[in-house]
């Protein structure tokens, strides 16, 4: 996992490093609702989810960048009874799905630069795992995945150096070696630093 990170950390400042005034860092706050398997295996409305997005413009409306990230979602049931292999297990379980996507981006803009719609597309992977802990035992199941990852938003620069994001986020990663498909629909607020 760390040789991920650091890869992301390079990504990141390589992008940076050639910045001339055209790209902008932006930081979400994205709480979501988990959706298809993932709500099967642990359904509520996650307020833990952050995003950091790296934004380069080509042009007046077209952006390409990078982002990355972590939503989790959490569930107690209980008395529920699940089978993992040879055992049958009864009792309290607390479920967790961490799901850490890395895109590409490209983002198109409607209007003008202080106050202006966008549609976006990330392309990229995530790095789903879930946890299902139920009295000493843990249950831990993780998988890399395709991820792709539509959202629509409004951007409002709020000064020089400011800008203020809403944001509608759909993440999808798709079903890899028998690890269930992982969605969910994220609500971002962000700032941005121009």
């Amino acid at each position: 996992m760390k040789q991920y990170i650091l890869i992301i950390i390079f990504c990141f400042s390589a992008i940076l490093a050639s910045a001339q005034g055209e790209t902008y860092v932006k930081l979400n706050f994205l709480p979501a609702i988990s959706l298809g398997e993932t709500a099967d295996f642990s359904k509520n409305i996650s307020p833990r989810g952050t995003e950091l997005e790296v934004d380069r413009f080509l042009n007046e409306t077209l952006s390409v960048g990078l982002s990355i990230g972590w939503n989790l979602f959490r569930e107690k049931v209980e008395g529920e009874s699940f089978e993992y292999e040879d055992l049958l297990i009864t009792g309290t379980q607390f479920r967790y799905t961490n799901i850490v996507p890395l895109n590409l981006k490209v983002k198109k803009y409607f209007g003008d630069f202080e106050r202006s719609p966008f549609l976006g597309l990330g392309l990229g992977t995530s790095y789903s795992r879930q946890n299902n802990d139920a009295g000493i035992f843990s249950f831990v199941k993780d998988q890399w995945q395709f991820n792709i990852s539509p959202e629509v938003g409004m951007q409002f620069v709020t000064s020089p150096d400011v800008m203020l994001l809403l944001k509608i986020k759909y993440s999808y990663s798709f079903e890899a070696n028998n690890f269930p498909a992982m969605s969910y629909l994220g609500l971002g607020i962000g700032i941005g630093i121009l």
